[in-house]
């Protein structure tokens, strides 16, 4: 509501002496020799030694009206808001695809954002993560599931919970503990989910919070970022064939080729317990990053995902245009790529 405030007059005193308020007289108003209204220095002089009791009535400016300072209204200075290409922001885009050749898809992947407005507002919060079943083992759909969902409550539940309800218990566990905990516990579900299940699976997370990025890794599925005009992979693959580039066996463009190239010397529910990667780095203010399974990086080269993601085109479209090009090389396995835009 506006209240409008009307100019005060202030009524004569009963000595018949007439009032004025200094705090209308503005330095607009000064006296003015030219002005006709106003009289002379010595006439005003002489008026008060005729009569003491009497105040010399204030000069009229033509310009300026003494009513308009009370009708004036004060300038209300407000907070300035952050433009909306300020306000830091993810989005998230999700192929998981059976692929051309395969009768089952032994992919899993989980893709959360979180979005908090008002005064109180939270960092932002991605969690993302790919699960690649292990190919020609019975139950490869069932390991990628269980890795996948068991890794992503745990993470949720040690540390967006707790965001949630500003328990400060969140602050007191290093966060790349929490991504090792829970490849571990993914790791067990899946080793102890049947004791006959003959499978194990891939499992890389990456978790964004503020502009920090953490992840943890096992097995050969991959994490690039692309930023600054230039792709970056993330991870290292934990297989026979990057092994054997470590060592100088091999050269980029032979382990392409390499017949042994899906074997994993790492991988989750083989074992009681698992190596696990971890990884921790400060994000640059807006990029691109991409999991993927190896339907995807086995099958693209490096120089071909960078010329999809430089795109400048919504996650999705990016995310459909890494499909395409691994189903057009053949779509020899299944295919999934999480690609997440962030503004940060």
């Amino acid at each position: 509501m506006t209240i409008e405030k009307s100019a005060a007059t202030n009524e004569p005193e009963d000595n018949g002496i007439e009032q004025t308020s200094e705090a209308a007289v503005t330095p607009e108003q000064n006296l003015d020799e030219n002005t006709p209204d106003a009289p002379l220095s010595g006439e005003h002089d002489m008026a008060q030694d005729d009569d003491p009791k009497t105040t010399a009535p204030l000069a009229r400016n033509s310009f300026v009206k003494v009513a308009e300072v009370a009708k004036t209204r004060p300038i209300i200075t407000k907070p300035t808001e952050p433009l909306l290409d300020d306000e830091p922001a993810m989005q998230a885009g999700i192929r998981c695809h059976v692929g051309a050749r395969r009768e089952r898809n032994e992919d899993s992947c989980f893709s959360f954002v979180s979005e908090v407005g008002g005064h109180f507002k939270m960092q932002p919060f991605g969690l993302f993560i790919v699960a690649d079943g292990m190919g020609g083992h019975a139950d490869g759909h069932l390991a990628s599931k269980i890795a996948s969902r068991t890794a992503a409550h745990h993470i949720i539940d040690r540390l967006y919970l707790p965001l949630l309800e500003d328990n400060e218990r969140v602050m007191q566990t290093p966060i790349q503990e929490v991504l090792e905990t829970a490849v571990q516990r993914a790791n067990r579900a899946v080793y102890e989910y049947d004791p006959e299940m003959d499978s194990g699976t891939t499992l890389t997370i990456a978790l964004i919070l503020g502009r920090r990025l953490h992840v943890a890794h096992v097995g050969d599925s991959r994490l690039y970022m692309y930023a600054n005009d230039k792709l970056e992979p993330i991870t290292i693959d934990h297989s026979l064939v990057q092994r054997l580039q470590d060592v100088g066996q091999l050269t980029a463009e032979e382990a392409t080729f390499y017949r042994y190239g899906h074997i994993l010397l790492r991988a989750v529910g083989q074992s009681e317990e698992v190596e696990v990667d971890t990884y921790m780095r400060l994000l640059p203010k807006s990029g691109i990053l991409m999991l993927c399974s190896d339907g995807v990086s086995g099958f693209i080269s490096d120089a071909e995902i960078a010329e999809i993601l430089k795109q400048d085109a919504s996650v999705n479209t990016i995310a459909d245009g890494i499909f395409s090009a691994a189903m057009s090389v053949g779509g020899f396995d299944n295919i999934t790529a999480v690609v997440i835009e962030f503004k940060l």
